[in-house]
Protein backbone atom coordinates (compact mmCIF):
# COMPACT_ATOMS: atom_id res chain seq x y z
CA UNK A 1 0.00 0.00 0.00
CA UNK A 2 1.29 3.24 -0.67
CA UNK A 3 1.85 5.88 1.89
CA UNK A 4 2.91 9.39 0.55
CA UNK A 5 4.54 10.88 3.63
CA UNK A 6 7.12 7.67 4.33
CA UNK A 7 7.78 7.54 0.79
CA UNK A 8 8.68 11.51 0.87
CA UNK A 9 10.58 11.06 3.99
CA UNK A 10 12.80 8.12 2.11
CA UNK A 11 13.19 11.04 -0.61
CA UNK A 12 14.47 12.89 1.58
CA UNK A 13 16.72 10.49 3.93
CA UNK A 14 18.47 9.52 0.35
CA UNK A 15 18.50 12.47 -1.85
CA UNK A 16 19.25 15.33 0.99
CA UNK A 17 22.86 13.22 2.20
CA UNK A 18 23.82 12.15 -1.15
CA UNK A 19 23.40 15.56 -2.22
CA UNK A 20 25.37 17.45 0.08
CA UNK A 21 28.29 14.64 -0.10
CA UNK A 22 28.38 14.86 -3.82
CA UNK A 23 28.88 19.01 -3.53
CA UNK A 24 31.54 17.92 -1.25
CA UNK A 25 33.80 15.36 -3.14
CA UNK A 26 32.99 17.58 -6.06
CA UNK A 27 34.18 20.91 -4.52
CA UNK A 28 36.85 23.14 -7.18
CA UNK A 29 36.14 20.40 -9.63
CA UNK A 30 34.43 20.45 -13.25
CA UNK A 31 30.43 19.18 -13.02
CA UNK A 32 29.47 19.26 -16.32
CA UNK A 33 25.90 18.48 -17.86
CA UNK A 34 26.32 14.70 -18.31
CA UNK A 35 27.94 13.81 -14.74
CA UNK A 36 25.00 15.81 -13.67
CA UNK A 37 22.16 13.81 -15.20
CA UNK A 38 24.33 10.78 -14.20
CA UNK A 39 24.23 11.84 -10.48
CA UNK A 40 20.70 12.61 -10.43
CA UNK A 41 19.75 9.27 -12.51
CA UNK A 42 22.01 7.52 -9.76
CA UNK A 43 20.49 9.19 -6.73
CA UNK A 44 16.82 7.71 -8.17
CA UNK A 45 18.18 4.17 -9.05
CA UNK A 46 19.46 4.04 -5.79
CA UNK A 47 15.88 5.19 -4.20
CA UNK A 48 14.36 2.55 -6.54
CA UNK A 49 16.65 -0.08 -5.08
CA UNK A 50 16.07 0.97 -1.44
CA UNK A 51 12.25 1.07 -2.02
CA UNK A 52 12.57 -2.73 -3.42
CA UNK A 53 14.88 -3.84 -0.40
CA UNK A 54 12.19 -2.11 2.03
CA UNK A 55 9.12 -4.35 0.20
CA UNK A 56 10.90 -7.23 0.86
CA UNK A 57 12.22 -6.70 3.88
CA UNK A 58 13.50 -9.58 5.99
CA UNK A 59 14.40 -7.76 9.23
CA UNK A 60 15.25 -4.67 10.31
CA UNK A 61 19.26 -5.46 10.51
CA UNK A 62 19.86 -6.93 7.58
CA UNK A 63 17.99 -4.23 5.57
CA UNK A 64 19.51 -1.61 6.95
CA UNK A 65 22.59 -3.45 6.33
CA UNK A 66 22.08 -4.16 2.73
CA UNK A 67 21.20 -0.69 1.84
CA UNK A 68 24.37 0.71 3.69
CA UNK A 69 27.06 -2.01 1.10
CA UNK A 70 24.54 -0.94 -2.20
CA UNK A 71 24.54 2.62 -1.59
CA UNK A 72 28.52 2.72 -0.96
CA UNK A 73 29.23 0.48 -4.18
CA UNK A 74 26.63 2.53 -6.32
CA UNK A 75 28.41 5.93 -5.80
CA UNK A 76 31.53 4.26 -5.16
CA UNK A 77 32.00 3.44 -8.63
CA UNK A 78 30.36 6.89 -9.77
CA UNK A 79 32.88 8.89 -8.16
CA UNK A 80 35.57 6.64 -9.23
CA UNK A 81 34.08 6.92 -13.49
CA UNK A 82 33.48 10.43 -13.25
CA UNK A 83 35.89 12.33 -11.04
CA UNK A 84 38.39 9.49 -10.83
CA UNK A 85 38.39 9.45 -7.31
CA UNK A 86 40.84 7.00 -4.81
CA UNK A 87 39.16 4.14 -3.17
CA UNK A 88 40.88 5.20 -0.24
CA UNK A 89 39.63 8.37 -0.25
CA UNK A 90 36.13 7.50 -1.26
CA UNK A 91 36.26 4.82 1.74
CA UNK A 92 37.72 7.71 3.97
CA UNK A 93 35.48 10.52 2.95
CA UNK A 94 32.09 8.39 2.75
CA UNK A 95 32.52 6.97 6.57
CA UNK A 96 33.70 10.61 7.80
CA UNK A 97 30.47 11.93 5.85
CA UNK A 98 28.57 9.19 7.23
CA UNK A 99 29.76 9.33 11.03
CA UNK A 100 29.11 13.26 10.64
CA UNK A 101 25.91 13.51 9.23
CA UNK A 102 24.13 10.65 11.35
CA UNK A 103 25.68 12.53 14.28
CA UNK A 104 24.26 16.00 13.61
CA UNK A 105 20.87 14.31 12.56
CA UNK A 106 20.27 11.99 15.64
CA UNK A 107 20.87 15.51 18.12
CA UNK A 108 18.41 17.91 15.51
CA UNK A 109 15.96 15.28 15.51
CA UNK A 110 16.15 14.15 19.35
CA UNK A 111 15.63 18.02 19.97
CA UNK A 112 13.44 18.70 17.75
CA UNK A 113 11.08 15.41 18.71
CA UNK A 114 11.11 17.18 22.53
CA UNK A 115 10.14 20.43 21.14
CA UNK A 116 7.62 19.36 18.68
CA UNK A 117 5.86 16.40 20.92
CA UNK A 118 7.17 17.62 24.66
CA UNK A 119 7.93 14.18 24.96
CA UNK A 120 11.55 12.75 24.53
CA UNK A 121 12.40 9.99 21.68
CA UNK A 122 13.05 7.11 24.48
CA UNK A 123 10.10 7.29 26.30
CA UNK A 124 7.58 5.20 26.70
CA UNK A 125 5.17 8.34 25.58
CA UNK A 126 6.61 8.33 22.19
CA UNK A 127 5.18 5.24 20.83
CA UNK A 128 1.69 7.27 21.36
CA UNK A 129 3.36 9.59 18.88
CA UNK A 130 1.52 9.79 15.55
CA UNK A 131 2.83 9.46 11.85
CA UNK A 132 1.83 12.86 11.45
CA UNK A 133 4.47 14.03 14.12
CA UNK A 134 7.13 11.81 13.22
CA UNK A 135 7.12 13.36 10.01
CA UNK A 136 7.27 16.73 10.54
CA UNK A 137 10.39 16.01 13.26
CA UNK A 138 12.37 14.14 9.97
CA UNK A 139 11.01 17.33 7.56
CA UNK A 140 12.42 19.88 10.74
CA UNK A 141 15.22 17.89 10.79
CA UNK A 142 16.21 18.12 7.01
CA UNK A 143 15.51 21.78 6.77
CA UNK A 144 17.87 22.93 9.60
CA UNK A 145 20.95 20.42 8.34
CA UNK A 146 20.49 22.05 4.73
CA UNK A 147 20.63 25.14 7.06
CA UNK A 148 23.65 24.27 8.48
CA UNK A 149 25.22 22.60 5.21
CA UNK A 150 24.61 26.16 3.79
CA UNK A 151 26.02 28.07 6.35
CA UNK A 152 29.08 25.74 7.18
CA UNK A 153 29.67 25.93 2.96
CA UNK A 154 30.05 29.50 2.96
CA UNK A 155 32.28 29.77 6.12
CA UNK A 156 34.20 27.02 4.74
CA UNK A 157 34.65 29.35 1.08
CA UNK A 158 36.10 32.10 3.59
CA UNK A 159 38.09 30.76 5.70
CA UNK A 160 39.73 28.27 2.90
CA UNK A 161 40.48 31.21 1.54
CA UNK A 162 41.82 32.58 4.61
CA UNK A 163 43.93 29.30 4.81
CA UNK A 164 45.52 29.31 2.01
CA UNK A 165 47.69 32.61 3.03
CA UNK A 166 49.18 30.02 5.71
CA UNK A 167 51.74 27.29 5.33
CA UNK A 168 50.82 24.02 4.95
CA UNK A 169 52.07 23.28 8.39
CA UNK A 170 49.97 25.86 10.07
CA UNK A 171 46.81 24.59 8.54
CA UNK A 172 47.95 20.78 9.42
CA UNK A 173 48.47 22.41 12.94
CA UNK A 174 44.57 24.32 12.98
CA UNK A 175 43.15 20.55 12.04
CA UNK A 176 45.00 18.90 14.25
CA UNK A 177 43.33 21.14 17.16
CA UNK A 178 39.87 21.00 15.74
CA UNK A 179 40.08 16.90 16.03
CA UNK A 180 42.29 17.64 19.55
CA UNK A 181 38.81 19.43 20.89
CA UNK A 182 36.39 16.93 19.65
CA UNK A 183 38.22 14.69 21.80
CA UNK A 184 37.77 16.73 24.46
CA UNK A 185 34.66 17.17 24.11
CA UNK A 186 34.01 13.20 24.37
CA UNK A 187 35.63 13.22 27.31
CA UNK A 188 33.36 15.79 28.60
CA UNK A 189 30.47 13.76 27.62
CA UNK A 190 31.75 10.47 28.95
CA UNK A 191 32.58 12.26 32.36
CA UNK A 192 29.01 13.81 32.12
CA UNK A 193 27.41 10.48 31.46
CA UNK A 194 29.49 8.82 34.39
CA UNK A 195 27.96 11.42 36.87
CA UNK A 196 24.51 10.32 35.79
CA UNK A 197 25.23 6.84 35.98
CA UNK A 198 26.71 7.40 39.31
CA UNK A 199 23.15 8.81 40.62
CA UNK A 200 21.01 6.30 38.85
CA UNK A 201 19.95 8.59 36.64
CA UNK A 202 18.13 8.05 33.16
CA UNK A 203 17.84 11.04 30.90
CA UNK A 204 17.83 12.06 27.23
CA UNK A 205 21.30 13.91 28.10
CA UNK A 206 22.37 9.96 28.96
CA UNK A 207 20.84 8.14 25.94
CA UNK A 208 22.15 10.83 23.47
CA UNK A 209 25.62 10.13 25.56
CA UNK A 210 25.96 7.07 24.53
CA UNK A 211 25.19 7.09 21.38
CA UNK A 212 27.22 10.39 20.18
CA UNK A 213 30.23 9.67 21.93
CA UNK A 214 31.49 6.60 20.41
CA UNK A 215 30.57 8.05 16.81
CA UNK A 216 32.94 11.02 18.02
CA UNK A 217 35.71 8.44 18.57
CA UNK A 218 35.35 7.02 15.30
CA UNK A 219 35.07 10.27 13.38
CA UNK A 220 38.14 12.11 15.13
CA UNK A 221 40.37 8.98 14.88
CA UNK A 222 39.39 8.90 11.22
CA UNK A 223 40.04 12.74 10.73
CA UNK A 224 43.73 12.16 12.61
CA UNK A 225 44.49 9.08 10.70
CA UNK A 226 43.82 11.46 7.51
CA UNK A 227 45.80 14.18 8.98
CA UNK A 228 48.84 12.47 9.65
CA UNK A 229 48.51 11.00 5.81
CA UNK A 230 48.44 14.52 4.60
CA UNK A 231 51.57 15.45 6.57
CA UNK A 232 53.26 12.38 5.52
CA UNK A 233 52.33 13.10 1.88
CA UNK A 234 53.17 16.44 1.88
CA UNK A 235 56.72 16.06 3.75
CA UNK A 236 57.50 13.24 0.86
CA UNK A 237 56.57 15.86 -1.40
CA UNK A 238 58.47 18.70 -0.08
CA UNK A 239 61.60 16.05 -0.04
CA UNK A 240 60.98 15.04 -3.24
CA UNK A 241 60.58 18.79 -4.38
CA UNK A 242 64.07 19.73 -2.27
CA UNK A 243 65.63 16.47 -4.39
CA UNK A 244 64.58 17.75 -7.64
CA UNK A 245 65.53 21.19 -7.09
CA UNK A 246 68.96 20.33 -5.86
CA UNK A 247 69.33 17.87 -9.19
CA UNK A 248 68.55 20.93 -11.39
CA UNK A 249 70.99 22.90 -9.83
CA UNK A 250 73.74 20.40 -9.86
CA UNK A 251 72.43 19.50 -13.43
CA UNK A 252 72.16 23.30 -14.54
CA UNK A 253 75.59 24.08 -13.09
CA UNK A 254 77.49 21.57 -14.86
CA UNK A 255 76.12 23.02 -18.25
CA UNK A 256 76.75 26.60 -17.40
CA UNK A 257 80.59 25.33 -16.79
CA UNK A 258 80.81 23.52 -20.40
CA UNK A 259 79.37 26.73 -21.90
CA UNK A 260 82.36 28.81 -22.21
CA UNK A 261 84.57 26.07 -22.59
CA UNK A 262 82.13 25.14 -25.78
CA UNK A 263 81.61 28.24 -26.54
CA UNK A 264 85.68 29.03 -26.57
CA UNK A 265 85.76 25.80 -28.82
CA UNK A 266 83.72 26.35 -31.59
CA UNK A 267 85.64 29.92 -31.87
CA UNK A 268 88.88 27.49 -31.37
CA UNK A 269 88.02 25.35 -34.57
CA UNK A 270 86.47 27.90 -36.71
CA UNK A 271 89.88 29.57 -36.44
CA UNK A 272 92.19 26.23 -37.02
CA UNK A 273 90.15 25.79 -39.56
CA UNK A 274 90.65 28.92 -41.32
CA UNK A 275 94.21 28.14 -40.66
CA UNK A 276 94.27 24.52 -42.24
CA UNK A 277 92.79 26.30 -45.20
CA UNK A 278 95.33 28.98 -45.91
CA UNK A 279 97.91 26.12 -45.61
CA UNK A 280 96.57 23.94 -48.29
CA UNK A 281 96.44 26.99 -50.57
CA UNK A 282 100.04 27.83 -49.92
CA UNK A 283 100.98 24.30 -50.02
CA UNK A 284 102.60 22.91 -53.23
CA UNK A 285 101.99 19.06 -53.46
CA UNK A 286 104.29 18.54 -50.84
CA UNK A 287 103.34 14.47 -49.29
CA UNK A 288 104.64 15.82 -45.50
CA UNK A 289 102.40 19.50 -45.27
CA UNK A 290 99.66 17.11 -47.23
CA UNK A 291 99.64 14.25 -44.57
CA UNK A 292 100.44 16.93 -41.65
CA UNK A 293 97.07 18.93 -43.05
CA UNK A 294 95.04 15.80 -42.81
CA UNK A 295 96.31 15.08 -39.75
CA UNK A 296 94.82 18.52 -38.34
CA UNK A 297 91.78 17.72 -39.95
CA UNK A 298 91.31 14.67 -38.26
CA UNK A 299 91.95 15.96 -34.96
CA UNK A 300 89.61 18.88 -35.06
CA UNK A 301 86.72 17.08 -36.27
CA UNK A 302 85.67 16.39 -32.81
CA UNK A 303 85.15 19.53 -31.74
CA UNK A 304 82.76 20.23 -34.54
CA UNK A 305 79.38 20.77 -33.11
CA UNK A 306 77.48 18.58 -35.01
CA UNK A 307 73.85 19.99 -33.81
CA UNK A 308 72.76 23.71 -33.78
CA UNK A 309 69.46 23.81 -31.77
CA UNK A 310 69.26 27.76 -31.61
CA UNK A 311 69.87 27.00 -28.18
CA UNK A 312 73.54 26.74 -26.84
CA UNK A 313 72.51 24.76 -23.70
CA UNK A 314 70.40 22.60 -25.41
CA UNK A 315 73.20 22.22 -27.81
CA UNK A 316 75.52 21.28 -25.15
CA UNK A 317 73.58 18.29 -23.81
CA UNK A 318 72.60 17.08 -27.19
CA UNK A 319 76.22 16.96 -27.91
CA UNK A 320 77.17 15.65 -24.48
CA UNK A 321 73.85 12.68 -24.92
CA UNK A 322 75.25 12.12 -28.13
CA UNK A 323 79.08 11.34 -27.63
CA UNK A 324 77.47 8.68 -24.56
CA UNK A 325 75.24 7.05 -27.41
CA UNK A 326 78.06 6.54 -29.43
CA UNK A 327 80.60 5.09 -26.64
CA UNK A 328 77.39 2.80 -25.70
CA UNK A 329 76.77 1.45 -29.26
CA UNK A 330 73.05 3.33 -29.43
CA UNK A 331 72.01 5.08 -32.63
CA UNK A 332 71.02 8.61 -31.84
CA UNK A 333 69.17 10.67 -34.19
CA UNK A 334 68.46 14.06 -33.29
CA UNK A 335 66.68 17.08 -35.21
CA UNK A 336 65.73 19.96 -33.22
CA UNK A 337 64.29 23.05 -33.93
CA UNK A 338 64.50 25.40 -30.78
CA UNK A 339 64.81 29.05 -32.30
CA UNK A 340 61.07 29.70 -31.18
CA UNK A 341 61.29 28.34 -27.74
CA UNK A 342 63.49 30.89 -26.30
CA UNK A 343 61.28 31.84 -23.64
CA UNK A 344 61.75 28.45 -21.36
CA UNK A 345 64.25 29.29 -18.93
CA UNK A 346 67.93 27.48 -19.60
CA UNK A 347 67.31 25.94 -16.03
CA UNK A 348 64.15 24.03 -17.58
CA UNK A 349 65.99 23.02 -20.94
CA UNK A 350 68.61 21.43 -19.16
CA UNK A 351 65.81 19.65 -17.00
CA UNK A 352 63.28 18.50 -19.57
CA UNK A 353 66.47 17.20 -22.12
CA UNK A 354 69.10 16.43 -19.89
CA UNK A 355 66.20 13.87 -18.28
CA UNK A 356 64.53 12.79 -21.07
CA UNK A 357 67.44 11.64 -22.85
CA UNK A 358 68.81 9.87 -19.37
CA UNK A 359 66.19 8.15 -19.15
CA UNK A 360 66.14 7.02 -23.11
CA UNK A 361 69.70 5.85 -22.63
CA UNK A 362 69.31 3.83 -19.50
CA UNK A 363 66.17 1.83 -21.50
CA UNK A 364 68.83 1.40 -24.25
CA UNK A 365 71.33 0.35 -21.99
CA UNK A 366 69.11 -2.93 -20.52
CA UNK A 367 69.34 -4.15 -24.05
CA UNK A 368 71.65 -6.84 -24.47
CA UNK A 369 70.60 -9.02 -27.18
CA UNK A 370 72.77 -7.57 -30.25
CA UNK A 371 69.93 -8.56 -32.46
CA UNK A 372 67.63 -5.79 -31.03
CA UNK A 373 67.96 -2.33 -32.54
CA UNK A 374 69.30 -0.23 -29.79
CA UNK A 375 68.30 3.74 -30.87
CA UNK A 376 67.67 7.03 -29.67
CA UNK A 377 65.63 9.26 -32.10
CA UNK A 378 64.39 12.62 -30.63
CA UNK A 379 62.62 15.29 -32.83
CA UNK A 380 61.21 19.37 -31.65
CA UNK A 381 59.20 20.81 -34.20
CA UNK A 382 56.97 23.87 -34.42
CA UNK A 383 53.28 22.33 -35.20
CA UNK A 384 50.65 25.45 -34.91
CA UNK A 385 50.61 27.28 -31.93
CA UNK A 386 53.03 24.28 -29.79
CA UNK A 387 56.52 23.21 -29.66
CA UNK A 388 56.38 19.93 -29.64
CA UNK A 389 58.83 17.63 -28.68
CA UNK A 390 58.80 14.01 -29.79
CA UNK A 391 61.89 11.18 -27.79
CA UNK A 392 61.52 7.43 -28.93
CA UNK A 393 63.53 4.79 -27.74
CA UNK A 394 64.26 1.19 -28.10
CA UNK A 395 63.54 -1.28 -24.93
CA UNK A 396 62.86 -4.40 -23.67
CA UNK A 397 61.57 -3.76 -20.02
CA UNK A 398 58.26 -3.84 -19.79
CA UNK A 399 56.88 -0.50 -18.00
CA UNK A 400 53.44 -0.03 -15.58
CA UNK A 401 51.28 3.03 -15.26
CA UNK A 402 48.56 4.67 -13.09
CA UNK A 403 46.03 6.93 -14.64
CA UNK A 404 49.02 8.36 -17.48
CA UNK A 405 52.22 7.95 -14.43
CA UNK A 406 55.00 6.02 -14.72
CA UNK A 407 55.96 3.98 -12.43
CA UNK A 408 59.37 3.00 -11.70
CA UNK A 409 60.65 -0.67 -11.60
CA UNK A 410 63.57 0.29 -9.26
CA UNK A 411 63.44 -0.76 -5.34
CA UNK A 412 63.82 2.97 -4.58
CA UNK A 413 61.05 4.64 -6.12
CA UNK A 414 61.26 7.84 -4.25
CA UNK A 415 64.44 8.88 -5.62
CA UNK A 416 64.48 7.00 -9.47
CA UNK A 417 61.26 9.21 -9.73
CA UNK A 418 62.93 12.33 -9.80
CA UNK A 419 63.71 12.61 -13.66
CA UNK A 420 60.03 12.41 -14.51
CA UNK A 421 58.91 14.53 -11.88
CA UNK A 422 61.58 16.86 -12.72
CA UNK A 423 60.14 16.93 -16.38
CA UNK A 424 56.81 17.96 -15.32
CA UNK A 425 57.94 20.34 -13.05
CA UNK A 426 59.59 22.03 -15.38
CA UNK A 427 56.66 22.00 -18.56
CA UNK A 428 53.95 22.77 -16.31
CA UNK A 429 55.65 26.16 -15.39
CA UNK A 430 54.40 26.91 -19.32
CA UNK A 431 51.47 24.62 -19.27
CA UNK A 432 53.10 22.31 -20.86
CA UNK A 433 51.54 18.68 -21.34
CA UNK A 434 53.49 15.50 -20.93
CA UNK A 435 52.26 12.11 -22.55
CA UNK A 436 53.71 8.28 -22.69
CA UNK A 437 53.27 5.61 -24.94
CA UNK A 438 54.55 1.91 -24.25
CA UNK A 439 54.75 -0.54 -27.11
CA UNK A 440 56.51 -3.60 -26.76
CA UNK A 441 59.73 -3.24 -28.07
CA UNK A 442 59.48 1.03 -27.66
CA UNK A 443 58.72 3.69 -26.17
CA UNK A 444 57.70 7.47 -26.87
CA UNK A 445 57.47 10.28 -25.03
CA UNK A 446 55.62 13.59 -26.14
CA UNK A 447 55.89 16.95 -25.26
CA UNK A 448 53.42 19.82 -26.25
CA UNK A 449 54.10 23.52 -24.66
CA UNK A 450 51.83 26.75 -26.15
CA UNK A 451 54.27 29.25 -27.97
CA UNK A 452 52.08 32.21 -26.75
CA UNK A 453 54.17 32.86 -23.24
CA UNK A 454 54.05 35.90 -22.23
CA UNK A 455 57.47 35.43 -20.47
CA UNK A 456 61.03 36.90 -21.03
CA UNK A 457 63.47 35.83 -23.20
CA UNK A 458 65.68 33.40 -21.78
CA UNK A 459 67.67 32.15 -25.08
CA UNK A 460 71.28 32.24 -25.74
Amino acid sequence: MLNPINDMLLILSIFIPMIILESILTYNKDTDRSKKISFFILLLLNYIIVKIIILFSVGKFYEYNIIYILTFIIWGAYYNYFYTLGIIKYIVSFFLFDVYHSLIRDIISRSLFFIVTGNVISSKEALLISNYDYAKVEIYTYIIIISIYMIAYLTFRILNNKLQLYEDNKINYIYLSIALMVNLLTIVIIYINKKIERFGGYSELYVVGYIVTPKLILASSLFIIVLFIKIIRENRIQSQNEIIKNKLDMQYSHYLSVKESHMKVKKLYHDINNHIYCIENLKNNNREINEYVNSLKNEIKEFKSIYNTGNIILDIIINEKSDICIKKGIKFICDINFSKVNFIKPIDVSSIFANILDNAIEACDKIHDENINRYIRIKGTISKCYFVLKCENSKVNSLKFNKNILLTEKKDKFIHGIGIQSIKSSIQKYDGELLFEDEKNKFTITIYIPLNQNTDSWGF
